[in-house]
């Protein structure tokens, strides 16, 4: 069994706050308010219970900024020159380990959806960024990686040519239909939104989850009459970006922040657990399942 997370959600309203976050990659280079600032670190610094994961690992994330602000140092951050007048960053490590992926993507987009409740922009960079350039910031370990960094600022008035051209390559505004994603009792049978009751919302946030180039990897399984949810992932080629980072299990960290925030605003208790059902789910991977303890002790 693992971790139970926080009951406390740390902002209101959560769904919302996932419906209205988008990929911003063009950004307005004026400085972010001190208190904004401020606001973030506590949040990613302090006692909100987002510095570790479900599954016990520990997350570091820090604000580096850019001290020049101009396109020839901004490409000493990332790659392909894809992101225009960011001038903050958050970045963020965890140690190489049993489930760290996970643990890294639920924290750090726990963070991506506070920067948007304080209307700052952001968009996930995982292979197109230099790790290196932010090891010293977050003071790195050899056993330890930076699987992925988002610049933080306001979004600009008008998007680049080339932001427009990724948000279409990568089919960011496309989601699979809910049913393709969520299932009753076996893959074979689709789940339908309207027999979910209170965990519709959540399941939605899931399917609103970003991705690496929108792959949407995971699948979740109802058990019938029951309210436990089994997550898998339906692993692609080129999963593995660089050595430990495994960008898909990073997306399935994400999924399950948007699922249980969304389940505790409405009031659901529940917890993670690994403890593989006895499905038949194919070569989908088995990563955990969320059982709902209101239902338990019910």
């Amino acid at each position: 069994m693992i971790r139970i997370a926080d009951e406390e959600t740390p902002m209101k309203p959560i769904f919302e706050t996932i419906q209205k976050r988008h990929s911003i990659r063009t950004y307005d280079p004026r400085p972010i308010e001190e208190e904004i600032l401020d606001t973030m670190r506590a949040y990613m610094e302090g006692n909100e219970g987002n510095d570790v994961g479900p599954f016990g690992n520990t997350v570091t994330c820090k604000i580096t900024t850019l001290i020049e602000d101009s396109e020839r140092e901004l490409k000493k951050y990332v790659s392909y020159g894809n992101v225009k007048g960011a001038r903050y960053f958050i970045a963020g490590s965890v140690k190489t380990g049993l489930y760290a992926m996970e643990d890294f993507g639920y924290c750090m987009e726990k963070n991506i959806l506070k920067a948007t409740d304080l209307g700052l922009a952001t968009v996930w960079l995982g292979g197109a960024l230099n790790r290196s350039t932010f090891a010293d910031a977050l003071n790195i370990t050899e056993d330890a990686v930076i699987p992925a960094i988002t610049p933080l600022g306001y979004a600009a008035p008008k998007r680049s040519m080339m932001d427009k051209v990724i948000k279409t390559m990568s089919g960011g505004k496309n989601r699979k239909e809910f049913g393709s994603l969520f299932f009753s009792g076996s893959p074979s049978e689709p789940l339908e939104k309207s027999l979910c009751g209170e965990y519709a919302d959540a399941l939605e946030a899931v399917r609103l989850a970003p991705s690496a180039s929108n792959l949407q990897p995971w699948r979740v399984i109802r058990e019938k009459e029951k309210k436990i949810f089994h997550f898998y992932m339906k692993e692609s080629a080129g999963n593995s970006a660089t050595g430990n980072i495994h960008i898909q299990n990073n997306d399935m960290g994400i999924a399950m922040c948007h699922f249980e925030m969304t389940a505790r605003e409405a009031g659901l208790s529940g917890r993670w657990r690994t403890e593989k059902p006895e499905l038949d789910a194919g070569n989908w991977k088995y990563i955990t399942s969320w059982t709902d303890t209101g239902a338990e002790s019910s």
